[in-house]
């Protein structure tokens, strides 16, 4: 290998008498013709690889989109039955103190038995036929 250095050396030297920065130009142009080629070939990866980050950030936009209305349905149903069929004293709520209703009113609605369970249900058959009612509205548009 030295040998083949050697002989190029020796090659350059007989055409003319070169100085330093000659051979230092020489090494920009030929840095710079090298680089001019990765940068093209860097900016086409560059922009390849934003492509594949465009797809798949518009695919994940997509999916978000379509699971909106399951994620809020899955909240109200969760949110739903979490509250529906807890009582008063459970959620920290003083009814007596709010309403102004005496303790013969409790006294009525406690002789039936699971109350607050029937109550729950009566307001959950309304919120169904609520969001029918809605949905036959929005349908008729």
């Amino acid at each position: 290998m030295w040998g083949y250095l050697a002989e190029f050396w020796e090659e350059i030297v007989q055409v003319g008498d070169y100085t330093i920065e000659w051979f230092q130009s020489i090494g920009n142009a030929v840095a710079g013709a090298i680089g001019g080629l990765f940068s093209e070939l860097i900016h086409y990866i560059y922009d390849c690889f934003y492509l594949v980050w465009w797809l798949f950030d518009s695919l994940k936009d997509l999916f978000a989109i379509f699971f909106t209305p399951f994620t809020w349905i899955f909240n109200l149903g969760k949110g739903f039955f979490s509250v529906a069929f807890k009582t008063a004293e459970e959620l920290g709520l003083e009814i007596g103190e709010v309403a102004g209703f005496d303790d013969s009113v409790f006294a009525f609605f406690d002789a039936f038995p699971y109350f607050n369970y029937i109550l729950a249900g009566v307001g959950g058959a309304l919120a169904i036929l609520f969001l029918a009612f809605i949905i036959k509205k929005l349908s008729a548009i």
